[in-house]
């Protein structure tokens, strides 16, 4: 039999293997992100087990911390199945296992390299391609709003010309490294954006400008980090004081927010625990309002409209703080811009109301619902200004 070994030399790896030599009892643990503890993304490639029956154990799997308002919630192991692909195009889902909070990885692989990811990976060089793409079309300005620590350009897409009456729109992804999905639900957007026989699409191209960055984070992708940058920064705790000594990124974009305005954000996220997608909106900033609050019910109940996969009944969990947090981007814009913004998280695992044995959440249900969003985002312009 080949020898087992388990390789992470590639953008975006991270474990760290403990014991490879048997494959029924494989040892692994969680990396945490550089200089920060935060840890749960994995990516690795295993070698040497064709058609054998692996058993993948991340001994620290029971040490992750919570987010606070979720103790009557399953945690993030609790229903998930991680991802599997021999080729990088298809990311079907595999078995899974939880003991005592320790989660293992059950598969017997049909070839004889594997990659397991804890969701389906958005490369840096698809990135790119998109980018490259989006900067193709007479309708997008490309232009890079800054540098981060690691030297990766901060890439902003620009659809739609400044005039009176017209809206500035952001809608930006990947704060988080891990929340590979939003690359994927930015990709659909995009796509049916630059769409020339989309009305709707043609529609907020004239009525707006729209702002894209489609990764905030590329330090944290490129290293493989579950939430932080290169410096060990979680990004969406720096918007209330960004230091370009820690969060550059951040800096960056709220100073072009700032030189260009805002009537709209949306930030697109993952969320580990839940298995449905679901909305959060500015309702507990100190200029909350009863408008801001409609026209965030209204936009919930466009995008249920718009697409099968959003149910408004899947309330933001744990119910709302009583005071919004200001370091994060969306509460921040909100209270700063006095306007609409919208927090969408997605899920890692399957959706409760539409699953798919095979695949799960999967990218193109992601960038599927990149698409719809178009929908309560043309339908909220009226009402922006």
């Amino acid at each position: 039999m080949p020898e087992l070994h388990i390789t992470t030399d590639f953008e975006g790896a991270s474990v760290e293997v403990l014991d490879c030599a048997d494959p029924g009892a494989i040892r692994l643990a969680l990396r945490p992100d550089g200089r920060a503890p935060d840890m749960q993304w994995f990516h690795f490639r295993l070698h040497g087990a064709k058609g054998r029956d692996c058993r993948m154990v991340f001994e620290n799997s029971a040490r992750l911390s919570r987010l606070a308002g979720r103790d009557e919630i399953p945690d993030c192991w609790t229903g998930y199945r991680p991802v599997a692909s021999h080729d990088g195009a298809e990311w079907p889902r595999v078995g899974a296992e939880v003991r005592d909070g320790v989660f293992s990885i059950i598969d017997r692989p049909a070839h004889d390299a594997v990659d397991y990811a804890y969701f389906a990976p958005y490369p840096l060089a698809r990135h790119r391609a998109l980018v490259d793409r989006a900067r193709r079309s007479p309708q997008v300005a490309h232009d890079v709003l800054g540098r981060t620590p690691d030297g990766h350009a901060i890439d902003r897409l620009t659809l739609g010309r400044p005039g009176p009456g017209r809206p500035n729109l952001w809608i930006m992804a990947r704060q988080h490294p891990s929340e590979t999905m939003g690359g994927w639900f930015l990709e659909g957007l995009v796509d049916r954006l630059l769409d020339p026989a989309d009305p709707l699409a043609a529609g907020l191209r004239e009525g707006a400008v729209i702002h894209i960055l489609p990764t905030v984070n590329p330090d944290g992708c490129a290293r493989g980090h579950t939430r932080t940058n290169a410096l060990g920064m979680n990004l969406n705790r720096a918007w209330a004081d960004p230091a370009a000594t820690d969060a550059p990124e951040v800096a960056a974009i709220r100073g072009a927010m700032e030189a260009d305005g805002v009537d709209f954000c949306l930030d697109v996220h993952g969320d580990e625990e839940l298995p449905y997608n679901f909305l959060g909106g500015p309702l507990e900033i100190p200029s909350r309002s009863p408008a801001l609050r409609r026209r965030f019910v209204a936009f919930m109940r466009g995008l249920e409209a718009a697409s099968p996969d959003y149910d408004g009944r899947h309330p933001y969990p744990g119910g709302p703080p009583a005071e919004a947090d200001l370091r994060m981007a969306w509460n921040w814009i909100a209270e700063r811009f006095g306007c609409l913004t919208v927090l969408l998280e997605m899920p890692f695992k399957d959706q409760i109301g539409a699953p798919d044995p095979r695949f799960g959440w999967s990218p193109q249900r992601s960038a599927r619902l990149g698409r719809a969003m178009l929908a309560p985002i043309a339908a909220a312009l009226p009402g922006l200004r």
